[in-house]
C-alpha cells in the first residue's frame, strides 16, 4: 500500500477488513453470545478467541450448539488511534510501515534514496 492508503486505513479501520481479522459473534443454544476471532474451523466445532490482544485462550463451540453466527461490519481496531500523536509521530509511523519496518528504506533516509538523486 502507498502512504496514503495507509493513512486512510488507519483512519477509517472498518473500510476493508482483512477475513483473517474480521470478529465474529456466536450465539448458542443455551443462551451465550460469544464475540471474538474465529482461530480455527473444522466440520463440528469452531474456536474463537474472545481478546486476541490478552492472548487468551480460544473457546471450543460445537457446531451442532451453534444456533445463529454473524460477522461484523466493525473492524477491532478502534478509530482514533492517531488522535494522542504528534504530526511528526503520525508521518514517521506511516512512513515505518509503509517501509515494513526498514530503516534503509527512501522514507526515512529520501537523501540517501536513488529515487531522489539530486
Amino acid at each position: 500500500m502507498t502512504p496514503l492508503e495507509i493513512t486512510r486505513h488507519i483512519l477509517e479501520p472498518s473500510l476493508k477488513i482483512d477475513e483473517k481479522y474480521r470478529s465474529t459473534t456466536l450465539l448458542t443454544a443455551d443462551g451465550r453470545s460469544i464475540t471474538g476471532l474465529v482461530v480455527e474451523e473444522t466440520p463440528t466445532e469452531v474456536a474463537i478467541v474472545e481478546n486476541p490482544v490478552a492472548k487468551a485462550d480460544a473457546v471450543r463451540i460445537k457446531k451442532s450448539d451453534i444456533d445463529e453466527r454473524s460477522t461484523s461490519p466493525v473492524s477491532i481496531m478502534p478509530k482514533g488511534l492517531l488522535d494522542k500523536l504528534t504530526r511528526d509521530e503520525v508521518l514517521d509511523l506511516i512512513a515505518y510501515v509503509a517501509a515494513r519496518g526498514e530503516g534503509s528504506s527512501c522514507l526515512f533516509n529520501p537523501d540517501g534514496c536513488p529515487h531522489h538523486a539530486k
